[in-house]
This record gives C-alpha cells, structure tokens and sequence, in this order.
C-alpha cells in the first residue's frame, strides 16, 4: 500500500481533439492510480484553488483488468466532484488488488483509497475545466521494460486516457 509521504505524481497532459488526454507514470500501480488522480483533478481545479484536508472519504472500485479499473477510479473521483460536492485534495492512501489467478475472464481487480478534501465552495474554488467522463478510446495500462519512461527512469507503470470534455 502506498501512502502519501510515497507519491510524487508525474503525469502530462495530451492534446486531443475535442477532448482532453492524460497520460501518467509510477514506480508501483498505487503510485500510477495516484498520479492519474492528481493529473485529473488538477485540470479540474484552477491553479489557485487551495483544496483543505478537513474531510476524508474511503473509496472502493472494481474492474475486470486494469483498465476498466482505471476508468471506474478516474470516473468515482468525478462522481465525488461532480455529484457529491467534495473535491479532493489529496489522497491519503492506496492500494490495488490484482486477482490470483488472471485469465480474460478472471476479473477481481480492485483498488482502495482514503482520499482527503473538503466540500467544494465557490467563493474558494474555481472549477476551469468540466470532465463529462472517462472514456475506453486509447485506454492503456502497462507495466513498462527496464528503461522505464524518459523523464522517469525508475517509472514502471503507464497508464494513458482521453477524457470527454
């Protein structure tokens, strides 16, 4: 399990047409899923809106591989902005589950969070760009080869998204 003091994410974000991208890099899939989240929400949120840690909120997904496990993580932390109002901050912990045994039907991928944040508020937050939701169209998760990823080469884990704005 990954905790905080853990995660520095690295991810960049991709021009697509009509839509947005994002690609993310980590040592560990915990320190993957993280980046993602952080990438994801910060496009969200405008640079000078400061996110408190006051309330905390458990999360658990599923997915039959990693990445419709990606999808059902980017896609609960919108639930949780969009819906519910709470805006995350920071993500306390993380922890992904992959099955035993995996064949194409074996599922069982899981991952669970602590994250951290508060109610969003107008008057302290501005929100500059609206994710409508996740999308399947040039999904990837892959455990990287030695060499890693070029501006990290102790990544070992990259995921890339495009997500409909």
């Amino acid at each position: 399990m990954a905790d905080k003091a853990d995660m520095h994410p690295r991810y960049e974000v991709l021009e697509h047409t009509a839509d947005v991208g994002l690609r993310g890099f980590g040592k560990t899939p915990e320190e993957l899923f993280a980046a993602m989240a952080v990438g994801m929400i910060r496009l969200i949120l405008s640079p000078d809106s400061q996110v408190s840690h006051t309330e905390e909120r458990h999360i658990e997904v599923e997915g039959y591989d990693p990445e419709s496990l990606m999808v059902a993580w980017l896609s609960e932390l919108l639930f949780q902005i969009y819906s519910e109002g709470f805006l995350p901050g920071g993500i306390q912990s993380i922890k992904i589950q992959e099955p035993e045994n995996v064949s194409a039907d074996s599922g069982g991928y899981s991952a669970s969070a602590v994250i951290s944040g508060e109610k969003f508020q107008p008057e302290t937050h501005e929100l500059v760009l609206e994710i409508k939701g996740v999308t399947y169209h040039m999904l990837k998760v892959e455990r990287l080869d030695e060499s890693g990823w070029d501006l990290d080469p102790e990544a070992q884990w990259y995921a890339q998204v495009i997500l409909d704005i």
